[in-house]
């Protein structure tokens, strides 16, 4: 890798990063869609796939105005994102709760990318490049808007799902326990008069044999 010797090429270099990453989330967001079940969330990933496209197209114009050419830089955090998203795709299954999960991970994407075009979009305004910082500055509120869709997705119907689906099944596992705990009683209880009446059996032929015992005893 090259050195970074000016704010420049530190531009350049985070742009480079940004396009990656942009390309990187064009092929997940499909899986994402696919993936949820919610149609509100379902149509948030859609949109935004289209909006992905856009943004890559503007940072690829970023890293041009700037008389540079895109490189083959591979945006490791994204790369991460990613992956882990992928991996709480395979544990979940489909409902409310993979929906829930799938929010995390999209909005984990979304507040990286927030923070990477707000310090982009700083380093062109100081560096007087207006020509870059204007797209830029919009990928960054289509990236912020997004994060908000998210969140108004979440709070208004797939987090209350995802915590009713939990606590029925709390509910339906402490069924089986108290179930199991009234099987277990009653089943003693069947048991109890069968050992009490052998109980009682045993004691009175013990005292018939102790008096038994005690006449022999005073007889002269």
């Amino acid at each position: 890798m090259a050195s970074t010797a000016t704010l420049r090429d530190h531009l350049i270099d985070e742009l480079n990063d940004l396009l990656n990453a942009e390309e990187q989330l064009i092929e997940a967001l499909p899986k994402m869609s696919q993936k949820a079940t919610d149609r509100r969330l379902k149509a948030a990933f859609t949109s935004h796939l289209a909006q992905t496209r856009g943004h890559a197209k503007r940072v690829t114009q970023a890293i041009q105005a700037l008389g540079e050419q895109p490189d083959s830089t591979t945006c490791e955090a994204m790369e991460g994102l990613i992956e882990e998203g992928e991996e709480l795709m395979s544990r979940g299954e489909p409902g409310p709760l993979l929906d829930a999960m799938l929010i995390t991970a999209a909005q984990k994407v979304e507040h990286y990318e927030i923070a990477s075009y707000g310090t982009v979009c700083t380093y062109a305004n100081v560096l007087g490049e207006r020509r870059v910082s204007a797209p830029l500055a919009m990928n960054l509120r289509e990236e912020k808007a997004a994060d908000k869709k998210l969140t108004s997705i979440a709070e208004g119907a797939i987090n209350k799902r995802a915590a009713q689906a939990w606590q029925q099944q709390s509910a339906n596992d402490e069924g089986m326990i108290e179930r199991g705990a009234k099987w277990m009683g009653s089943t003693v209880g069947r048991m109890m008069p069968r050992n009490s009446a052998s109980d009682r059996s045993r004691s009175a032929r013990n005292s018939r044999k102790g008096s038994n015992n005690r006449s022999r005893s005073k007889r002269p």
